[in-house]
């Protein structure tokens, strides 16, 4: 029997807080769950978020929250069907179209019953969430509670990424299909795994303010383990391995940096999915396991998420993405040369910074300007692997709501790859379903009080009840680069599966208990690197006394000193964070709109006009410049001295996939780089030490996300920088005009002196060439 003993009960405005001292369960939450299914409370949905394994920053706490007043569906919307020909994110080309509005029922609970009393048809999930946040219950908490009720919790599955990323897909959900769901949470059982304390909290007049639990509940036991091997249908690790070599040929070509492919395991289940829950948190502990089942359209997920998505509390945000993996050694000596072997390895680490550098970019457009930084990493291994995490955060700006902030994320990066958009147009097209329950999130959110949390459902299970039986899903992957080698990914997918397919199945996608060790939960420090990276790491910059604004799109007429042209990137937020720094507005517009432009010159010259910048840059972006006419517009503008304002030529910075716009429009060749395509890899650049590089290092580190170079063939532009074989062109500068190009990303993470670069630009002045056209040539004024 279970012991609670109050020692603390107080109301803090129509909230019960009451306290309760735990002498022998370990697991409390777990007990009241079970018990409220032999109650008559209304709980035939259940939600549990619950950690498990040692007890560390990430796992201070479980909750169990109340599913008893309010319910909130999101449904697949009426498809028209409409399926355009020759459009391939692997080739380079996608379609930008929002979605049909997206179908809400909201439903509140009668006589025991879920009963619809109204629709809504948001455009987008940022519609949505203004619409959920109408129906929280709002009051101020002087106490800090890691969670209050009043707000939302429940799942939103992967597909509903098509109302945060306006791109067309072949394989979506049939219309009518559940998507996700939230609750409105009057209540919430805590658990407090430090102390082992169990709190209550409660509006005022909720059932469970009134429950008195005393002794009356008992343990629970784990399900036992599966006596025969199940073995669920999946695809053949050849099929695996040649879209593994697929991605990489999409990768050479330019058109993705890193794209997570996901393998499915699928067959009909011998148990519950609760008893494969109850294997999963016992035999794989996860900081952000999850129990979810929507009890009327027999829909259950069991997860053992070592991920989160995002935290937010007292408006810090935080994301911890995953990415870098090697399985567990047989001991604490093998253990630590695979914790070496994967911070050594050049195609793990740029893996992982550039996830470091995407989530840096969604958490911008939500921050206070500057605030946002690269903070803390370290390994976190598992029972059979071990991943590197990094930590990213900043504030929250006063002008966002919470919400703001999971529409910036979801889908998360670390499960979609670079650029999001882009990769998650081509992972629809390479994996041909949706993915459901997969890569989605459970979480929670209080609008109000600015609190949430959510997870990324990796290591998940997702089960739908059948006539006679349930049907399991588990899916797993990585991410794949170009250094990608298709056998070591197959391995690794089945590394991951394997603890969540042995507690559905019995059956560890391939491995026996000798070839894959099943060890605890660690925390770990990242080994020091010995290397020309040895100086990288997170390092939070100050942020300066004055920062510049970023305006996004052309919502208002607001004058931008800086303009800086997106072309479907993952990094022009970071960007537009860099110059922020310096203390320069700046204003993000879109070079490859919804809304196909016709004359891009009118357009270009309305922009200078009404927001008077006094720079332009050509961001970065997948595939070739020619798929954005803007950019190829300005870089033409710019070589013929048209780039003016007030008589004076704006200067112009291309950036990657605007440094090969400018070279293109130059009469330079643009061809796939003879050694190789190399993306999220700081390198060793050489320069001339004028202009853009004056006063900085020769070599200089900078990170290259490029699958394409510029090959010069004549003199209209000056050569000014290459990579450590001195033979790859990484920059350039025009002999009279203040236009540059450059290869590299000198606002990524792993370049460490990149924003000097951006500064010397930003010093560049504009120039006078009223007088100076001499045969369609312009010369020095």
């Amino acid at each position: 029997m279970v012991k609670f003993e109050i020692i603390e009960g107080t109301y803090m405005n129509k909230v019960l807080h009451r306290i309760f001292n735990i002498k022998e369960n370990h697991d409390p939450l777990i007990s009241i769950l079970l018990s409220n299914r032999k109650s008559t409370l209304p709980a035939n949905d259940e939600l549990l978020f619950h950690s498990s394994g040692p007890i560390t920053d990430l796992s201070e706490y479980s909750f169990l929250p109340s599913l008893d007043t309010l319910r909130i569906l999101f449904l697949e919307p009426e498809n028209n069907n409409f399926s355009p020909k020759n459009i391939s994110a692997l080739d380079g080309n996608v379609l930008l179209q929002n979605s049909n509005p997206i179908h809400m029922i909201i439903q509140e609970m009668k006589s025991k019953k879920w009963v619809t009393f109204k629709e809504y048809h948001p455009q987008n999930l940022s519609e949505a969430m203004k619409i959920i946040e109408s129906y929280e219950i709002k009051y101020d908490l002087k106490n800090e509670l890691p969670i209050v009720p009043g707000g939302f919790a429940g799942i939103i599955g992967y597909d509903m990424s098509r109302w945060t990323n306006p791109v067309f897909l072949n394989h979506i959900p049939k219309s009518g299909t559940l998507l996700g769901v939230l609750w409105r949470t009057e209540a919430w059982w805590i658990h407090e795994r430090k102390t082992n304390q169990l709190h209550s909290i409660s509006l005022d007049n909720h059932a469970w303010s009134k429950i008195s639990f005393n002794d009356n509940i008992n343990h629970y036991h784990h399900s036992s383990n599966i006596n025969k091997d199940v073995v669920p249908d999946s695809e053949s690790d050849a099929e695996h391995a040649r879209k593994i070599s697929q991605i990489k040929d999409a990768i050479v070509k330019g058109n993705l940096y890193q794209l997570n492919y996901g393998r499915i395991w699928r067959g009909e289940m011998p148990d519950h999915p609760w008893d494969s829950f109850t294997r999963m948190i016992k035999n794989n502990p996860s900081p952000f396991g999850a129990w979810l089942y929507v009890h009327d359209h027999g829909w259950a997920v069991s997860s053992a998420s070592p991920e989160r998505l995002m935290k937010i509390d007292r408006n810090i945000v935080n994301t911890r993405p995953i990415k870098g993996t090697r399985a567990r050694g047989l001991n604490e000596k093998a253990d630590l040369d695979l914790r070496v072997e994967l911070v050594s390895s050049q195609k793990e680490l740029a893996e992982h910074l550039m996830l470091v550098d995407l989530e840096r970019n969604d958490l911008t457009s939500v921050c206070n300007p500057g605030s946002v930084n690269w903070v803390n990493w370290r390994i976190e291994a598992l029972s059979t692997v071990q991943h590197l995490v990094s930590g990213v955060e900043g504030e929250l700006a006063p002008d966002k709501s919470v919400g703001d902030v999971l529409v910036s994320l979801f889908p998360g990066g670390s499960i979609t790859g670079c650029p999001k958009l882009v990769t998650i147009a081509a992972i629809n097209e390479l994996e041909k379903h949706p993915r459901s329950a997969w890569t989605g999130s459970i979480g929670h959110i209080n609008f109000h009080n600015r609190k949430s949390e959510w997870n990324i459902l990796i290591r998940t299970l997702e089960s739908h009840s059948g006539p006679n039986s349930w049907h399991g899903t588990v899916q797993a992957g990585g991410g794949i680069v170009n250094d990608s080698i298709p056998s070591e990914e197959v391995e690794e997918s089945r590394w991951k599966a394997a603890a969540i397919t042995e507690a559905t199945w019995g059956f560890r996608t391939g491995f026996s208990g000798t070839d894959l060790p099943e060890r605890d939960m660690e925390m770990r420090p990242v080994p020091k690197l010995i290397s020309q990276l040895s100086n990288l790491g997170p390092r939070k910059k100050s942020i300066s006394k004055y920062n510049g604004k970023i305006f996004r799109k052309e919502k208002n007429s607001v004058i931008s000193q800086i303009i800086i042209i997106d072309n479907l990137d993952s990094f022009t937020e970071n960007i537009a964070n860099a110059i922020s720094n310096m203390g320069k507005d700046v204003r993000i517009i879109e070079g490859i709109p919804l809304e196909k432009t016709i004359n891009t010159e009118k357009i270009i010259r309305k922009w200078i006009k009404t927001y008077n910048p006094s720079h332009i840059i050509i961001g970065p972006g997948p595939s070739i410049p020619n798929n954005s006419k803007i950019s190829m517009q300005l870089a033409k503008m710019a070589l013929e001295g048209k780039l003016q304002n007030n008589n004076l030529h704006i200067p112009l910075l291309g950036l990657c996939l605007g440094h090969q716009a400018i070279g293109l429009v130059a009469g330079w060749e643009l061809i796939e780089s003879p050694l190789g395509a190399v993306h999220g890899k700081p390198s060793q650049i050489i320069h001339d030490g004028k202009g853009l590089y004056q006063n900085l290092p020769n070599p200089i580190t900078l990170m290259r996300y490029n699958s394409l170079i510029l090959s010069p063939n004549n003199d209209k532009l000056i050569s000014t920088c290459w990579d450590e074989s001195n033979t790859l062109l990484m920059g350039f500068r025009h002999p009279n005009l203040p236009i540059y190009g450059i290869q590299f990303h000198p606002e990524s993470v792993g370049s460490p002196m990149g924003d000097h670069i951006l500064l010397n630009f930003i010093n560049k002045k504009p120039i006078n060439i009223s007088k100076i056209f001499v045969q369609n040539q312009i010369k020095e004024p």
